[in-house]
């Protein structure tokens, strides 16, 4: 059986380290709100934890505040996971997480003096605040990432619970100091320290990874997708279609005398425009479609399980709808029309280049015929 002091020094060593990580990372200009609260938190819990354990402090010091900064570091883990969850945790709940732990601990200190219940109450709160953190991630899914940190913090809460159930149930609290369930808890907290501090860093990491991705598929301006992004979700829509029978059409779309309102009002007033049109059309869209910025003012609508009645139909509501719409910036009131071309799966197959094309070539055929309307190809 290893000291007993020994794994508490590995304790305060793993926490000084993982907090020092937390904080290192959260010191980047870029760095996302939730990642700073992480590092507070875990700073404000090192301190309470030094707090505790350190000789020669007043028992108010020791015994009273430091349970409550560590209740307020965990606040503050929380909160950052919340923030991380799109969500938020107030002041106030952090105001009362920390003073149930100064008040039941300055119970225990001052009014009726027992160590014995001191522990079992930070064992048992400081676990159940623990478990709360894990649920906080775990409601929001995606296990894949957030799978460690969520392990971390459930592994960590059992630890301290059943050092609480121990000394709880242990008549004498120097022989419970001695015994296996202390040594492996204080084993344990630190190991899950690790999984925690490097499951928040990975949480961290997957989502600047997921911001890349969008980045590098979407179009800054308008929010659809750029070519890179039709490429690859298009091949995806296409195969889903065909494998499931179902009918796939392409909707191209061009902005008619696109270069004359540019000229005209200015090259902020066209991107409005391209903005307006990329809001009109996401409003027709379902779920598994697909809009995206192909080039210039020219814009593809993928639609799954649509033919071409179907799709002209669309279309001729989303020509319609544009034409009678007004993009209004810098008390300009601008009207533009659309004219757009409606290919189908059943007349062109399966292939998105193929069917693009097609699309493009049919647009190009109301562009001739007069501008703002709709052709099929």
């Amino acid at each position: 059986m290893l000291n007993l002091d020994t794994l508490l020094l590995v304790q305060i060593c793993v926490t000084l380290l993982t907090t020092a990580l937390l904080v290192a990372s959260a010191c980047y200009t870029d760095s996302p709100p939730e990642q700073r609260w992480w590092a507070a938190g875990n700073v404000a819990v090192s301190a309470g934890m030094a707090m505790c354990n350190m000789d020669g402090l007043p028992l108010v010091v020791s015994a009273i505040l430091g349970y409550g900064v560590i209740a307020f570091g965990l606040g503050l883990v929380l909160r950052g996971l919340r923030v991380y969850c799109a969500s938020t945790l107030s002041w106030t709940s952090i105001a009362i997480m920390t003073g149930i732990a100064l008040v039941i601990a300055a119970y225990y200190t001052l009014v009726a003096p027992s160590l014995r219940a001191r522990l079992c109450f930070s064992g048992f709160y400081f676990a159940l605040l623990n478990w709360i953190c894990a649920i906080a991630i775990a409601r929001r899914g995606s296990w894949r990432v957030s799978g460690i940190a969520v392990a971390g913090f459930v592994l960590l809460g059992f630890a301290l619970f059943l050092r609480g159930v121990h000394m709880l149930t242990q008549g004498d609290t120097a022989d419970g100091a001695n015994s296996l369930v202390i040594h492996l808890s204080a084993l344990v907290v630190p190991l899950a320290q690790i999984c925690i501090a490097f499951g928040l860093i990975l949480m961290v990491m997957w989502r600047y990874a997921e911001r890349l991705r969008r980045l590098s598929t979407l179009d800054a301006l308008t929010g659809a997708l750029n070519r890179s992004g039709l490429e690859m979700q298009g091949k995806r829509t296409g195969l889903r279609a065909q494998r499931g029978g179902r009918s796939l059409a392409v909707i191209m779309i061009d902005v008619d005398y696109f270069k004359v309102i540019n000229d005209t009002y200015g090259h902020p007033v066209g991107d409005e425009v391209l903005r307006h049109l990329a809001r009109l059309v996401r409003l027709e869209l379902r779920p598994l479609d697909l809009l995206a910025r192909f080039g210039g003012e020219e814009f593809v609508l993928v639609l799954d399980g649509v033919d071409r009645e179907a799709a002209l139909k669309v279309a001729e509501r989303l020509r319609a709808r544009i034409e009678y719409e007004v993009v209004e910036l810098d008390k300009l009131s601008v009207r533009y029309t659309a004219s757009m071309g409606v290919v189908c799966s059943d007349q062109h197959d399966y292939d998105l280049i193929r069917l693009i094309s097609a699309g493009d070539a049919a647009m190009y055929e109301a562009k001739r015929a007069g501008r703002n309307r709709v052709a099929a190809g």
